[in-house]
């Protein structure tokens, strides 16, 4: 009896199923177990990973908030947002965004090959291309924003009240975030690119050769390269 982890973002999930070696029945056991997690982080569909991993409905799910929270992070960093200073409600717009953009992310678990003590899954990517697709609309908000500080004046700003001051900010980012949605009603994506991620088992345990692996996975996917 071997056991699987699962791990993207630092997360290791431990469960049990029958494997054998790394032949016909394991290659394609390393297939469902790539796919299951991608589907569980993008999509938020659980099922396979939950059979694969034998986890939890809840383990699955901080999977997937984690690759929304990792996502939605980087691309309020990216157009210079600062979610600490967000409404509450603006900061469930951005997650809520963040999930939809997800669900169309394209990607393909296309095959696997034995090699003498691990699987190469291979897994073909379709990389979101949003931020490069309204990187000019971006610099168009932020221009706006640093001119209206400018208008404001730096002895005035030092004075404003910090209410204010986020007020301004999340004018900001709501501008953003309707520049973002936009785009993603006509979504454009990359190049495809093929990225081979090698499992192997390990002390009983089922796990990448190299974690950092599901981290290029999620920048891949998520177009942040």
């Amino acid at each position: 009896m071997k056991k699987i982890t699962g791990a993207l973002l630092a997360i290791t999930i431990c469960s049990c199923t029958f494997i054998t070696g790394c032949n016909k029945v394991d290659t394609e056991f390393s297939m469902n177990y790539v796919a299951g997690i991608m589907d569980a982080s993008y999509k938020g569909e659980f099922n396979n990973y939950m059979t694969i991993t034998k986890s939890s409905e809840e383990e699955a799910k901080t999977l997937y908030d984690t690759t929304v929270e990792y996502y939605t992070a980087s691309i309020a960093y990216y157009c210079e947002i600062y979610t600490e200073d967000l409404s509450e409600e603006l900061q469930n717009e951005f997650t809520e965004f963040t999930e939809d953009l997800l669900m169309k992310s394209k990607y393909t678990v296309a095959s696997a090959e034995s090699g003498n003590d691990s699987c190469y899954v291979r897994v073909s990517i379709k990389p979101i291309n949003l931020l490069e697709q309204v990187e000019d609309d971006i610099k168009i908000c932020i221009n706006d924003f640093n001119s209206t500080l400018s208008e404001i004046g730096e002895e005035n700003l030092q004075s404003l009240p910090e209410e204010e001051f986020k007020k301004l900010e999340n004018d900001y980012a709501s501008k953003v975030l309707d520049v973002l949605k936009e785009g993603s009603e006509n979504l454009e994506y990359k190049d495809n690119i093929d990225f081979t991620i090698e499992i192997k088992s390990e002390d009983d345990v089922y796990c990448p050769v190299n974690e950092d692996d599901w981290n290029t996975i999620d920048d891949y996917v998520m177009g942040l390269f």
